[in-house]
């Protein structure tokens, strides 16, 4: 007998995580800053998720508008997801609010993109 539960079906998505974090960068002649970002390689590739209906809202703002999307992702409760991590899902780039552990049964999270950064 297959034992995937009905919460494991679900997750028919797959995503690369990237960690927010601050690397030191040498400039040059003995000088050296502290950067934040996010690394190249993502820290977790082919996670397991569930991404619902994307939620879009536009705000009207001189001398453009604002777009920003957002969406709730359901996770595996082992999941090493972060505030401000970056998740990259069918080519678009989303950041972590923070987290929900529910019941200690999965991680559920809201991404946003918005602007320019939102492509790969």
């Amino acid at each position: 007998m297959n034992s995937i539960t009905n919460f494991e079906r679900l997750l028919n998505h797959r995503c690369d995580i990237y960690h927010y974090q601050s690397v030191k960068k040498d400039k040059g002649y003995g000088l050296s800053s502290i950067e934040d970002g996010y690394p190249d390689i993502p820290d977790l590739t082919d996670v397991k998720c569930h991404f619902h209906a994307e939620t879009i809202n536009v705000t009207q703002s001189e001398p453009h508008q604002d777009i920003i999307a957002r969406r709730k992702v359901d996770f595996p409760l082992d999941t090493d997801i972060r505030l401000n991590d970056k998740v990259v899902y069918d080519g678009l780039n989303y950041y972590a609010e923070p987290p929900n552990n529910v019941r200690n049964h999965h991680i559920t999270v809201y991404l946003q993109r918005k602007g320019k950064d939102s492509y790969g």
